[in-house]
Order: structure tokens, then sequence, then C-alpha cells
């Protein structure tokens, strides 16, 4: 049986402040998310970039950890490369992970294909990770080729959040 971890990556308030809605939508699916792992006693990872400097901001108030829950900072879009993260997967026996947060073509996209090549089981749900218009695709566009055309069956699963929470809560 698979042992897993959420990883909720970069939702940090100077990032989310960049969404158009502010980040509502997203905080509010993260929000049902994290309720969830903590009633399914799914370890919870916050993971924050910290752009060196003294600039690193703290994670959306809406979805604030609690004190028992870790926060990993990160220096490189991926939330592995040197951080504490894999260690502390491979000590709790972890071999699944779900990962949601910002920014859909980098840190998020990078996270799941090192997650991947080290071999863990890569979840997503839909609508979970969030990016901002470029000059090449919307916001929607990039997620939804992220999710059906990059990430499906090669570095992930994708599944609709309401499947997740839909799972009966452990006792």
């Amino acid at each position: 049986m698979e042992k897993t971890a959420c990883l909720i990556v970069d939702v940090q308030q100077s990032v989310v402040s960049a969404l158009p809605d502010g980040g509502e939508e997203l905080t509010e699916k993260l929000s049902r998310l994290i309720t969830w792992c903590r009633q399914q006693m799914v370890p919870l990872v916050y993971v924050r970039h910290d752009d060196g400097e003294d600039r690193i901001s703290e994670i959306d108030s809406r979805i604030k950890p609690k004190e028992s829950e870790i926060v990993i900072d990160k220096s490189y879009p991926s939330a592995f490369l040197e951080t504490d993260l894999e260690s502390w997967c491979s000590e709790q026996g972890i071999t699944q992970l779900i990962v949601a947060g910002m920014m859909t073509e980098f840190c998020i996209d990078a996270t799941i294909k090192s997650a991947f090549e080290r071999g863990y089981q890569v979840l997503v749900p839909q609508g979970c990770c969030a990016t901002v218009d470029n000059e090449y695709l919307t916001a929607q566009q990039t997620e939804e080729f992220f999710e059906k055309r990059i990430w499906q069956g090669r570095y992930a699963q994708i599944f609709s959040l309401e499947s997740l929470l839909s799972q009966p809560v452990k006792k």
C-alpha cells in the first residue's frame, strides 16, 4: 500500500496575489484538499520559494500550515534540489505524492518531474495548480496543457479533486 504525503508548493502571498482573482479559486480548492489530507492523516509539506536577499514571502494566510506541519524552503524550481524533502520522505516511508500549488510551468512541473525521477507515484488534482497568463498562453491553456499533454500518463496521474474528496474519511 502506498504511503502518501501532499506537497503544497509556492502558495505564497506574493505569488498568489498575481492571480486575477487574488488567488480565491486556488486557495478555496487547496483548503478543501488540505482539510481532506488532515482528516485522512496524510502529511502536509508546504514548500516556499526563497529568492534570497530576505525576499521569502509567507504562505498565503488562507491555507496557513499548522505548527505541526512541515515547511521547507527551496532556492530552485524543484522542491527536491538541495532541500531535505527527499530524506524526509524516505524517513517517513512516503512512496506517493500529491502535488498542488504554483506556478504550473515552473516549480510545479520541476517538482513533479523530480519526484517521478526519484520513483514516487505522483498525483495531481485537477485545478489545484495555477499560473498566470504569459505572452504565449493564457493561464488556463498552460494549466490544461501541462495536465493533459505533459504530466498525464507520463509523470503523474491527474484526477478530479471531487473524486479524492469523496473518499471515505479514516476514523
